[in-house]
């Protein structure tokens, strides 16, 4: 129980960080650029935290502790990566198929994006399990 929590712990803020620095410093404009007039002028952070809560837990689940049984994090960096290919393609590909004039790049953009913060949300539950558990 304890390095599970390490481990949710790890992911969480793992998750925090990364997506804290892309959204307000290296993707900020570019996500207001595509999506201009469907964007709120600031976000629900209430909603955000529970998207946050509940996908450090997916993390821990399918990705963290499958790469703690292994012992090895490049398990962590491929289950991550898969889930968050899996998780925000279906956002991104849905959005295409779905609302009109969804941008392909913000889709391109965003699946890349979730891919990459998912696999390192992962690693960071794996390496604070490791250590702390």
């Amino acid at each position: 129980m304890k390095t599970a929590l390490f481990a949710y712990a790890g992911s969480l803020l793992s998750l925090l960080v990364c997506d804290g620095i892309w959204l307000g410093l290296v993707a900020r404009s570019f996500y207001r650029d595509q999506l201009g007039a469907l964007m709120l002028p600031s976000p629900n952070l209430a909603v955000a935290a529970l998207f946050y809560l509940f996908f450090a837990a997916a993390v821990v689940v399918l990705a963290v502790q499958p790469a703690l049984s292994a012992g090895s994090i490049a398990t962590a960096l491929v289950h991550g990566a898969i889930l968050g290919l899996t998780a925000y393609g279906t956002y991104d590909i849905t959005s295409l198929a779905t609302l009109r004039n969804w941008p392909l790049a913000m889709s391109l953009v965003d699946m890349a994006w979730g891919t990459l913060l998912t696999a390192l949300t992962a690693a960071g539950g794996y390496i604070a399990a490791r250590i702390f558990g």
